[in-house]
């Protein structure tokens, strides 16, 4: 037999094999961009708006002071067809001032003010066509957009949401998809090849279990032991950190909402952050600076800001706060009173009580809030240095916070991390703080040095984190 004749088999091998392995890939590619395609630039301006304009009373896919958003264009359209004009036409103009589309005698219209309690609603005669139209996308696929990450598909400029599928453990799957692939052909090759040599009349070795082959048991210690020690090393560097940690909280308090659409400032709640080492929780006292008078939310309605009430001892009814010796029974009927404005007693007398429980079991309690973030005990950190000499914003370390609504740790608050900000941060020489550093001055402007970075003062000692 020619030698040609001997590989032939061998080249049909890896010819199945190429073709496995491109059928895999695609399939994964297939997998990540078959998804629902949305417009990133519309729905990411869309959110902006719906945000800063609709939020208070709205939601996409709940009911809250007013209806769901979610596909009311579509609502509109099927249901408020009226003299002469669309329903979305109608839709757009109230919108704008619904007040006028109410007068008109609008069917539609005035049954869905009817619906929500003759709740009067904000005019908007600012919205363009354009903006209303990125408001009811959004609305329609909130669930859907991606930014920052999503991914552009070539042309058209459409998005395409990365698929939630986790990509480790899709390459888990794919290598061993692909070494169950690798024995099987390994096995059709070594079949073939033991029929090529019996045809070429070759002595035939004896065959080897596979489980007793040396070269596949070395393999896969070297593998396992790979593994082990990778898994080992990253586990143990891993320890105690809690990156992307996001627990409930014992009263339900939005960043979105208080330093996001209301840009309340970040120290007016946590004041010690310029004052001290420690970055404060705040105390209810500031909450009641606010919740004194906003005695509703947007969102959760009464039910948070009972327990706030609770907390201090304060009843929201008469504005008075209760007498250390006030009878129990008297507090938990203030917070009926109080909550009960948020549901029909007759239909949702059970959650009037799991809220009422829940806000009374705080009653003049401390909140216990659960810690998020938090450095191990042998780590210096101090707010007011960074604060005040460093002029570090709170979302450097915090991420957008006031993008929230459960605050998450952002950054994993590693010593790398700390030590890579430390040697990339720019030192504000005009800070009077640095003034000490006079050759720093005068290398900057002889032009010897083009800037200033935190571990040039020392930032990447081991004294300063650590003594």
């Amino acid at each position: 037999m020619t030698f040609s004749r001997l590989n032939a088999p061998k080249h049909s091998v890896r010819s199945i094999f190429h073709v496995l392995l491109l059928f895999i890939l695609s399939t994964f590619t297939l997998t990540i961009y078959a998804q629902d395609a949305v417009n990133q630039a519309q729905w990411d301006n869309g959110k902006s708006l719906f945000k800063s304009q609709c939020q208070s009373c709205h939601l996409p896919d709940k009911k809250m002071t007013g209806p769901a958003l979610q596909y009311v264009r579509q609502r509109w359209i099927d249901n408020a067809d009226y003299k002469d004009k669309t329903g979305e036409e109608w839709l757009y103009e109230w919108i704008r001032n619904n007040s006028s589309v109410l007068a008109t005698g609008h069917t539609y219209a005035n049954a869905l003010y009817n619906e929500y309690d003759k709740s009067v609603m904000s005019l908007f005669p600012q919205l363009s066509d354009e903006e209303i139209d990125d408001i009811l996308y959004y609305a329609d696929n909130f669930d859907k957009g991606s930014s920052p990450a999503a991914m552009t598909a070539a042309g058209g400029g459409e998005t395409v949401v990365q698929s939630s599928f986790p990509m480790e453990t899709f390459l888990w799957i794919l290598v061993g998809s692909l070494g169950f692939i690798a024995l099987i052909l390994w096995r059709v090759f070594s079949m073939l090849n033991r029929l090529s040599l019996e045809k070429a009349g070759v002595e035939i070795p004896q065959t080897v279990p596979i489980w007793k082959n040396k070269k596949l048991i070395t393999l896969v210690n070297i593998i396992v032991v790979v593994f082990a020690g990778y898994y080992t090393v990253s586990s143990a560097i891993g320890l105690g950190r809690q990156q992307t940690y996001a627990p409930g909280q014992p009263i339900k308090y939005s960043h979105e909402l208080h330093a996001g659409k209301y840009q309340i400032d970040c120290q007016y709640c946590h004041s010690g952050a310029s004052q001290s080492k420690h970055s404060n929780i705040p105390s209810i006292n500031v909450c009641m600076n606010c919740h004194k008078n906003i005695q509703e939310g947007p969102q959760h309605g009464r039910e948070e800001i009972a327990k706030i009430y609770s907390a201090i001892a304060y009843n929201p009814n008469n504005g008075n706060y209760f007498a250390d010796d006030a009878p129990l029974d008297d507090v938990k009927a203030a917070l009926v009173d109080y909550l009960k404005q948020d549901y029909e007693e007759e239909v949702n007398q059970d959650a009037l009580e799991a809220a009422t429980e829940a806000a009374f079991a705080m009653y003049d309690k401390p909140v216990e809030w659960v810690r998020i973030h938090n450095l191990p005990d042998h780590v210096y950190f101090n707010h007011a240095q960074h604060v005040n000499a460093g002029n570090v914003e709170c979302q450097t370390c915090h991420g957008n916070i006031q993008e929230m609504e459960v605050v998450a740790q952002h950054a994993p608050l590693s010593m790398g991390w700390c030590i890579n900000c430390h040697r990339e941060t720019e030192v504000d020489m005009g800070n009077n703080y640095y003034q000490v550093y006079e050759q720093y001055h005068e290398d900057l402007k002889s032009g010897a040095m083009d800037k200033v970075t935190v571990e040039d003062v020392g930032g990447t000692e081991c004294q300063k984190c650590h003594y």
